[in-house]
């Protein structure tokens, strides 16, 4: 198939109508009830038209988590260029990634669903989310090299940190949250990036 770029602007807008579409789609169905023609009607689009951007719904997905992904390093990055203290830029980066999801909840439950079902789907996000793991654990390499959380792994701690992230907002911007807990945004970043800060940003007692 042509990539939607090369179709000219035509092509973009039904590209783009299909990935606002699918998100709609997600976050009402869910991924694994969602079809095709569910996407299409979403976009005022034939089902024949979708299938000349995407072959299945797997792809249309890993699409958007391409897009997510890339926002969300954007989102992480500008805190640091912005010369935060790394304290401080951490707790920006994390809210940034907190806000993402929340506008793109559709497709990160539809990735959340799909990787526990489609072996090629879970590799493919993998793969994608190992960059993440990798920008953060060299973060936690330059705050070791300042005297930081010493003898902690930080490929390890950066996958624990991160699937702490991901999975909380997941529980409460996906599926509505734990019961009987108080919550609002505000008191869930300052609790994620408290853990995040404290988790990386310590230094052993004195002797």
């Amino acid at each position: 198939m042509t990539p939607a770029a090369a179709r000219g602007r035509k092509g973009r807008e039904t590209d783009e109508a299909f990935r606002q579409a699918a998100r709609a789609v997600f976050a009402r169905e869910g991924y694994l009830n969602a079809k095709i023609s569910d996407i299409a009607a979403e976009a005022g689009r034939s089902v024949a038209s979708f299938y000349n951007y995407y072959e299945t719904k797997a792809d249309l997905l890993i699409a958007l988590a391409e897009e997510f992904h890339a926002e969300a390093t954007q989102m992480a990055a500008l805190p640091y260029r912005r010369g935060l203290s790394r304290e401080d830029a951490l707790r920006e980066a994390v809210a940034g990634f907190w806000r993402t999801y929340a506008k793109r909840r559709g497709e990160l439950i539809g990735i959340f669903q799909a990787a526990m079902l489609d072996g090629k789907f879970r590799d493919r996000w993998l793969k994608i989310r190992a960059e993440a793991i990798s920008r953060i654990a060299a973060e936690i390499r330059r705050a070791q090299a300042d005297g930081y959380c010493p003898g902690v792994d930080p490929v390890l701690t950066a996958s624990a940190l991160s699937a702490m992230l991901e999975h909380f907002c997941y529980i409460w911007l996906g599926q509505g949250g734990d019961r009987d807990v108080q919550f609002d945004d505000e008191r869930a970043l300052d609790a994620l990036a408290t853990i995040w800060v404290k988790s990386v940003y310590w230094r052993p007692a004195p002797a």
